[in-house]
């Protein structure tokens, strides 16, 4: 093992967790950061404050997160990307509609999730694409809550790649981290919570920004990438260098690569992401170790995870607040 360096401790202070088998604490008040000692051996992390790991104590988190920007661009009524019949998805006998429906469902109990611990302003951005207003208003109602704030556009052409587009030029107005998401991503409840403690603690290790993806996709393990592993919140985390169009970052990589994202709506890319990949060449991208989202497309969108408990529990969600918001109508 290498060596590490550790801050020397007051004999004192020493004793007295010693004495009372505190396991982590902070070093400055001595109070007790995790007496439940279930959770002994993890990460600890308070937001935009310090990350305590077992093997190295604390670190103080360098990179604070001033806001999120979320993007979510949906079309109702466009079939699965390069497909001629109506429906290729692993999940059948749904329609576009309830696809989006419990999806954006799942992201909201995501959300939620998060801000039951955490103060952080968070806006979701819903860009239309080939939608109508029934449809807009459902989900706005589905949606609504008084935590975060929703804002609602419409895409100038219809078509993936101009609301693609739509999302970099709504995004140059965002003030932090931007989570771009299509779809038909579903989302697991801690995936909002594990990606922003861990950019901030993963940003202030390596000294630079990072990109995030939030899958752990099945082609991950087809390629042999030069790769790392790092300690989120709760998850692993390892380089990767390809993703879909489903990932987050901030707003200083998008101003700083601002060519190259708009390339993906530009230009005639094979793969359809090509230029991001381009830019992970030069910007760390990480990926977790088992999925926090998961597409529903045409494959199983992980390997070991069970999407359908989650698909299942955000249909129950979606079916009980379409029915409360039908009833209140």
């Amino acid at each position: 093992m290498f060596p590490r360096n550790y801050k020397k401790q007051n004999k004192i202070k020493k004793f007295i967790l010693k004495l009372f088998n505190l396991y982590a604490y902070e070093k400055e008040t001595l109070n007790m950061v995790n007496p439940n000692y279930k959770n002994v051996g993890k990460n600890l992390i308070k937001l935009n404050e310090k990350s305590f790991n077992l093997s190295k104590g604390y670190l103080e988190l360098n990179r604070k997160i001033k806001k999120l920007d979320i993007f979510y661009r949906y079309s109702p009524n466009n079939n699965l990307w390069r497909s001629s019949k109506t429906w290729k998805r692993i999940i059948p006998n749904i329609n576009k509609r309830t696809l989006i429906s419990v999806c954006l469902t799942s992201l909201k109990e995501s959300i939620l999730f998060f801000l039951k611990e955490n103060n952080l302003e968070i806006n979701l951005n819903l860009i239309s694409d080939n939608s109508d207003n029934i449809f807009d208003d459902h989900i706005k109602k589905l949606l609504f809550s008084e935590k975060f704030k929703i804002n609602k556009f419409s895409t100038k052409k219809n078509g993936n790649r101009e609301s693609y587009l739509e999302c970099c030029d709504k995004a140059i107005n965002a003030d932090d981290l931007i989570f771009f998401i299509e779809d038909d991503y579903l989302f697991e409840n801690n995936c909002i919570d594990e990606m922003i403690f861990t950019y901030s603690r993963l940003s202030t290790i390596l000294d630079k920004e990072i990109i995030m993806c939030p899958s752990d996709y099945p082609f991950y393990y087809d390629s042999l990438y030069n790769t790392n592993l790092y300690f989120g919140k709760n998850l692993r985390w390892r380089n990767v260098e390809e993703t879909l169009l489903t990932f987050l970052f901030s707003k200083k990589t998008l101003l700083k690569y601002l060519d190259d994202f708009r390339k993906v709506g530009e230009l005639e890319n094979e793969p359809f992401e090509k230029p991001l990949h381009q830019i992970y060449k030069k910007t760390p991208c990480l990926a977790p170790i088992t999925s926090l989202s998961y597409h529903i497309g045409r494959d199983n969108p992980a390997i070991n995870e069970d999407y359908l408990s989650v698909w299942n529990k955000n249909l129950k969600i979606y079916n009980q607040l379409n029915l409360s918001s039908n009833n209140s109508q």
